[in-house]
């Protein structure tokens, strides 16, 4: 996927060698981690099966964690890190992997606990603060899932004007129910009468909403940050139509009940680029070697191209998308000379886990790039998600039965300077240079339109704190002299700061969305 005055902190680096150096505990090493990376997801009333808030409930659960970080699975992050990068990767770097497995072969030590980290609060009432300009939620549904269901929600939009959605979140209201959210905008008034037609609050669909001219306008997906762009930018959301939201419940949450909230944010800036969130490429118009058809017993690759002609786009973010026995997929652009940019690899495909990946950085396609996506699907009974025993030919469709072969890009038409916007602070300044840790010994937080106050910790004082705007530019320099600080910021309405603090060669950073 965090606060309209809200900051995030990013996870902390140490040198392999520092790492190394003694064994690491739970108060100084583990807790950090763990609490950054896994309790968004594993706490109480989470999606995951066991809560890890706290040392007990770690050592606990130690021989769980050591199994999967040690094979990789956990935190779920299926993108490829040796082929392209993302924004807020869930994924834990080698160091960190590191970490947790000498915790528990020294048999978990707990460590000082004078340092150990306090456990993140995670809102009810989500992360982005601020009154929402729009705010939805779906009605009370009791899940009947026998199976894994996707149950899409008809909510009225009330704008009588167009809007562009600058910040979006979604709150679930039974996270231990909700595997993921797809957002969706119907002008068509086809989805209303589907819902119309259903006994039961909304209507079952997997894979789209059932509406083929519907727009995707966001999602969710657990231990994900709320969608926020860059200032001046936002997806467009027509006067009236209907918005859908619809929510996948695994078979585990059979019987539950959610009611799951979806927060709008518009943007205020008088002039506004629009996002466009477009399939380019796609089974239908983009194949090379369709149909889209795997035989039975079959392993087939498929080859999808684009070419963005004399269009030059700023991409911010990518989605493939595919079904059951989707096995792999490899996204990349090769501009007129050839020059070749990953955009994302997936080598193995796991539909449960899909997601929305932006970029640290936008992703620029000059006129004339040609945008690719090779897919494999394995439709043989050694896939032990085909959901035909023994294998049968699967074509194209919504079905779970079917298959799709779909790739999503956020985009928008390129301006001078896209290249230096910035949507992960982690990726600029060496951020990721050694020695930068988490710090909860200072704060910022907005005062007034153009004041903000910085509170530190007095072993603090004396630091240095950075300001810069979504395009890396230094918007202030100051040091810290004491524990309560105003700092003024001209000529700034709104968007996101990254605020880097510096003390003693220690680096940290938080996020911070004004409007």
């Amino acid at each position: 996927m965090h606060k309209y005055i809200t900051c995030f902190s990013l996870i902390s680096f140490l040198t392999p060698s520092e790492a190394k150096s003694q064994n690491a505990t739970w108060a100084a090493d583990v807790a950090s981690i763990v609490y950054n990376k896994c309790t968004s997801c594993h706490r109480t009333g989470g999606i995951a099966p066991f809560s890890i808030e706290n040392y007990q409930e770690a050592v606990s659960s130690s021989s769980s964690i050591k199994r999967v970080v040690e094979k990789g699975t956990m935190p779920p992050w299926p993108p490829d890190q040796t082929y392209s990068r993302f924004a807020h990767e869930r994924s834990l770097s080698a160091d960190q992997k590191n970490k947790i497995l000498n915790w528990i072969n020294s048999n978990t030590p707990r460590g000082d606990i004078s340092v150990e980290p306090p456990l993140p609060n995670f809102p009810n009432n989500g992360d982005l603060s601020g009154t929402p300009d729009l705010s939805k939620m779906t009605p009370l549904f009791t899940i009947n899932a026998s199976s894994d269901i996707y149950q899409c929600f008809v909510l009225k939009n009330t704008e009588s004007i167009d809007k562009f959605i600058s910040a979006m979140e979604v709150i679930p209201g039974n996270r231990s129910a909700v595997h993921h959210v797809l957002v969706y905008y119907d002008k068509t008034g086809q989805a209303q009468k589907l819902d119309d037609a259903s006994p039961e609050p909304g209507y079952k669909s997997f894979g789209g909403i059932g509406v083929n001219s519907a727009e995707l306008i966001g999602a969710w997906v657990p231990g994900s940050t709320p969608q926020v762009y860059p200032k001046g930018m936002g997806v467009k959301l027509p006067a009236g139509g209907d918005i859908v939201m619809q929510i996948h419940y695994p078979s585990s949450s059979d019987g539950q009940k959610d009611q799951t909230i979806l927060k709008l944010f518009y943007s205020k800036e008088s002039k506004v680029r629009q996002v466009f969130i477009v399939p380019i490429l796609d089974h239908l118009g983009t194949l090379t070697n369709g149909p889209l058809v795997i035989p039975a017993n079959t392993i087939k690759t498929f080859n999808s191209q684009f070419n963005t002609n004399l269009l030059k786009a700023t991409v911010l973010s990518v989605a493939p998308h595919m079904h059951l026995i989707g096995k792999s997929i490899e996204v990349y652009a090769t501009n007129p000379n050839n020059t070749k940019t990953n955009l994302i690899r997936i080598n193995n495909w796991d539909f449960h886990w899909q997601g929305y990946y932006s970029f640290p950085k936008p992703i620029i396609l000059n006129p004339g790039t040609k945008v690719v996506a090779n897919a494999t699907y394995d439709n043989t009974s050694n896939n032990v998600n085909n959901p035909n025993s023994p294998p049968k030919i699967i074509t194209l469709g919504e079905k779970t039965t079917d298959e799709m072969m779909l790739v999503y890009f956020s985009f928008l038409l390129y301006e001078n300077g896209d290249e230096n916007i910035i949507i992960d602070s982690s990726f600029i300044n060496n951020v990721n240079e050694a020695g930068i840790t988490e710090s909860r010994d200072w704060n910022i937080n907005k005062q007034s339109n153009n004041s903000y106050l910085v509170t530190i910790d007095p072993e603090m004082i004396g630091g240095f704190l950075h300001i810069y705007n979504e395009s890396g530019h230094v918007l202030q320099h100051q040091k810290i002299s004491t524990i309560n600080t105003d700092i003024y910021i001209p000529n700034r309405s709104g968007g996101i700061l990254y605020c880097q603090f510096i003390k003693d060669n220690k680096k940290s950073l938080k996020r911070l969305f004004t409007n």
